[in-house]
């Protein structure tokens, strides 16, 4: 069988929701091809070798706008976490830079892109696959992405376990879109200078972004919280930083739900890094403000995400 004719054999089993053989993901990093639309989609699967050969949790990552899922794996972090804790991590892309929001979609031959139906079948696929754990799949985002997040944990809370919003609160559409709503373990780091997505939200021509405070309400009432912690600083270990971070959580959540926000006094529109980790090139740090170098975001979203599962 010529390679050609094999990479349209498994675009088209994927697309009709045929899974491959269980247990066929080696480690290392594989392209998968989806035909969607009547399109190619690809998804950057990475599996360590702790996760090879059997099912685990799953992190679908999810980039900005006008970023590219290689470039993001690569600045995320999120591959170093995944080999020491043995998930696997997916790294969709999206159409033109661009994720298909409830307010703002791209169009694909003349139709809004359903990157929800997507995203859903690359889950599945991977469950029937025997690679990934159907009870204990997440969601990450960084601004658009995390804007994306919330799409998901709106249109498949039977499949998302819990979701982590970097840089951007939700927007209003969403929530409109969301009604009634659906209980959802949520993480939120948000910088208080984000100069992209303001910590207190806007309203432009497109619509109203809600605030983070407001943001964290909507998910405190879908989780039925009913208290705050005080924000808790935690150790600053950058003298050049002039961020400050602390983290607030919610107590009192319906059973397996939670609110955690990690506040970035003078944070900008990035994704913090850990200073003792020698990055000195941040996702959007420089351009849009100061990057925390206090926590390294991957790792405290897998903390939060492994405490919540499906069933």
């Amino acid at each position: 069988m010529g390679a050609g004719f094999r990479r349209v054999f498994l675009a088209a089993c994927l697309s009709l929701g045929f899974g491959i053989a269980a247990h066929a993901a080696p480690a290392g990093d594989e392209v998968l091809h989806y035909t969607w639309q009547g399109v190619d989609r690809t998804a950057i699967l990475h599996v360590p070798e702790g996760a090879a050969g059997h099912r685990a949790p799953l992190v679908i990552v999810l980039y900005g706008s006008d970023d590219r899922a290689a470039f993001f794996q690569k600045n995320s972090g999120f591959d170093a976490v995944a080999d020491r804790e043995n998930f696997v991590a997916l790294y969709p892309e999206a159409i033109d830079g661009w994720w298909a929001l409830s307010d703002r979609k791209p169009l694909l031959n003349g139709k809004p892109v359903d990157d929800v139906g997507l995203i859903r079948t690359m889950i599945d696929d991977l469950t029937r696959r025997g690679i990934a754990d159907g009870g204990h799949v997440y969601a990450s985002g960084f601004s658009l992405g995390a804007l994306m997040t919330y799409t998901l944990a709106c249109a498949m809370p039977d499949r998302i376990a819990a979701i982590a919003a970097v840089s951007s609160g939700i927007n209003e559409a969403q929530v409109e879109a969301c009604k009634p709503g659906h209980p959802m373990p949520l993480i939120m780091v948000s910088g208080t200078s984000d100069s992209v997505q303001l910590y207190d939200g806007y309203i432009r021509s497109f619509g109203r972004l809600l605030s983070v405070p407001e943001t964290l309400e909507y998910w405190r009432r879908a989780d039925g919280c009913t208290g705050e912690a005080a924000g808790k600083p935690l150790p600053h270990l950058n003298d050049h930083d002039l961020t400050r971070t602390s983290v607030i959580q919610w107590s009192g959540c319906m059973a397996n739900t939670g609110v955690e926000l990690y506040r970035i006094e003078n944070g900008g529109h990035c994704w913090p890094r850990l200073a003792a980790a020698g990055h000195e090139a941040v996702v959007d740090g420089p351009r849009f403000g100061g990057c925390s170098n206090d926590i390294e975001t991957p790792a405290e979203v897998w903390n939060f995400f492994k405490g919540f599962s499906h069933g």
